[in-house]
């Protein structure tokens, strides 16, 4: 009995799987390279330090290295969240991030603030040309702490961002939030009350006094 045409066929097979797998080798990566790439928007300092009544200012930071061809981006939108009875952000001056690479680029922005603790920041490349490529401050945010404020540790929240790319697709954003821990004002005399253990220990001393008298007697 002839085999030629079994092994023609497994010939065929393994033929094709070959060119298969020679295409996912090719087209893969390229699906990954550019998946890789993101934005990320993250606050500078990360952590801050402030106290009650003290104004502050901290940077809006974007980072990108462009698509898998190396287009940046020329559209940011970014949304904060913060306690508003702690913090009231009072202003915000839109950086140069997207004007990065082009010396004919300005920043178009826009800024939206709500009172419950909420900013909504738009910011927009113009002329498009090929986009922002860099690591750069795309807003500087001043924050006001309440006078009021205890001691405690609360959060600026990044709720929702995005970075278009000049092909008018959007790039995937990493967000990182940041904190500012807050020295409260201890004006309301704390320091000078009583201790909580001092009523004890009075009475412990109050009862030794009058065992040692007791004994002596």
């Amino acid at each position: 009995m002839s085999t030629s045409p079994p092994r023609r066929r497994r010939s065929a097979v393994i033929a094709a799987a070959l060119a298969c797998a020679l295409v996912a080798g090719l087209v893969v990566p390229a699906t990954v390279a550019g998946g890789d790439n993101a934005t990320t928007i993250y606050f500078d300092p990360h952590e801050s330090e402030a106290n009650a009544g003290e104004t502050i200012t901290v940077d809006l930071v974007a980072s990108t290295h462009g698509d898998y061809v190396g287009d940046g981006i020329d559209e940011l939108s970014v949304d904060l969240e913060y306690d508003s009875d702690l913090l009231t952000v009072t202003d915000v001056e839109h950086g140069l991030m997207l004007a990065e690479g082009s010396n004919d680029a300005e920043v178009n922005g826009a800024t939206d603030f709500d009172e419950d603790g909420a900013v909504s920041i738009e910011q927009e490349r113009e002329p498009s040309g090929d986009g922002a490529v860099a690591t750069e401050t795309a807003a500087t945010i001043t924050v006001e702490v309440a006078e009021d404020a205890p001691s405690t540790e609360t959060d600026l929240e990044i709720t929702d961002s995005e970075a278009m790319l000049i092909s008018e697709y959007p790039q995937a954003s990493i967000e990182r939030d940041g904190s500012i821990e807050i020295d409260g004002d201890s004006s309301d005399g704390a320091d000078d009350s009583i201790p909580a253990g001092t009523p004890l220990v009075a009475l412990v001393a109050v009862g030794g006094t009058l065992l040692f008298l007791c004994r002596r007697r």
